[in-house]
């Protein structure tokens, strides 16, 4: 949302008719760029388009290359009777993005200079975020961010059922609202073996290796948490449910198939479980490690989810507050 902001803003103010947010990244001795998002105004509103995920790397072009070259520097270009204007986003040699304004009014050069110190205190309110929201290893949000999160993920779990059970012509209107929500957690098999033998130093190397595989694997709008030393949780919204098994065992034999530096070959085992709006965030949190646990104690790199497990007889429920609820469930689907 902060992206978009900034972009949005940026385009009123230079009056533009398209905008484009690149990811930067410096791969010695060249700069790559990778689209993020993209803003287009008719003149009256403004619409911001963030299908792109920044992972698709391109050269960097000579007006963005410009730009780069100095301290939150900018860069303008005339073609015809559209000017093209680019400004980089980060401290020389650290910039992390570029925004690149088309307009057909021809800049002011007090105009550049503000924009430019907008765009100073854009990254240092990100920077601030990040400090507070993101694990300082893996770049994943961290511990304190949970809460919050799994609260508007029960809550989104809510609204999908709610839809739902609407009349018809209202869920053919918004099909993805229904889905359910979902929440998996991953711990990678015998890692302390890997601490023990190659050094925490490449032990912290799997951990990052394993982040990246998993921002590869999951949408952006999935929420990726480091929930402390070899664990990770994942939040899913609107999945259909004979998707979600494929969904996490994709990212598991990504982790599988990896060659991690020194280390080699690494596995992990994942534990999901579907959102329940009527339980409480402990015990929706204690469903997905009842699978994971089941994954690592039965051969571990698998991944299992625990409705399944309990439909198939693998895993039973002690408590009678649980076994009531598992039982309205199964009620619930065949009755």
């Amino acid at each position: 949302m902060i992206f978009r902001t900034a972009a949005e803003c940026a385009m009123r103010f230079l009056d533009g008719s398209f905008g484009l947010l690149f990811a930067v990244r410096f791969t010695p001795p060249d700069h790559t760029v990778g689209l993020l998002g993209c803003c287009v105004s008719d003149g009256t509103d403004t619409y911001w388009d963030d299908v792109c995920d920044g992972k698709s790397w391109l050269p960097v072009d000579p007006l963005l290359g410009s730009c780069l070259e100095t301290d939150f520097g900018h860069a303008i270009h005339q073609e015809g009777d559209l000017w093209r204007l680019a400004f980089a986003i980060g401290a020389l040699g650290q910039a992390r993005w570029v925004l690149e304004i088309h307009t057909r009014t021809p800049p002011r050069d007090a105009d550049c200079s503000a924009l430019a110190l907008f765009l100073r205190c854009f990254e240092n309110q990100q920077l601030q975020w990040e400090y507070a929201n993101l694990d300082t290893l893996t770049r994943l949000l961290n511990r304190k961010t949970f809460d919050d999160d799994f609260e508007r993920l029960i809550a989104a779990a809510e609204l999908a059922e709610q839809a739902l059970k609407a009349p018809q012509e209202r869920r053919e209107q918004s099909p993805a609202i229904t889905q359910p929500c979902w929440l998996g957690v991953v711990d990678i098999d015998h890692f302390k073996k890997i601490n023990d033998n190659f050094g925490h130093l490449f032990g912290d190397e799997v951990l990052l290796r394993v982040a990246d595989l998993m921002r590869q694997s999951f949408r952006s709008n999935d929420k990726l948490f480091r929930f402390g030393g070899e664990e990770f949780v994942i939040m899913l919204r609107n999945v259909a449910e004979d998707h979600v098994q494929n969904i996490f065992d994709r990212f598991r034999r990504a982790v599988e198939r990896f060659d991690f530096p020194r280390v080699g070959r690494v596995a992990c085992s994942v534990g999901f479980s579907r959102i329940d709006p009527r339980l409480s965030p402990a015990e929706l949190l204690g469903r997905a490690d009842e699978a994971l646990y089941y994954s690592k104690e039965h051969g571990r790199n698998q991944v299992n989810g625990f409705d399944e497990l309990i439909m198939s007889g693998k895993l039973r429920i002690t408590t009678p507050a649980g076994q009531a609820q598992i039982q309205s469930d199964i009620d619930e689907i065949f009755l």
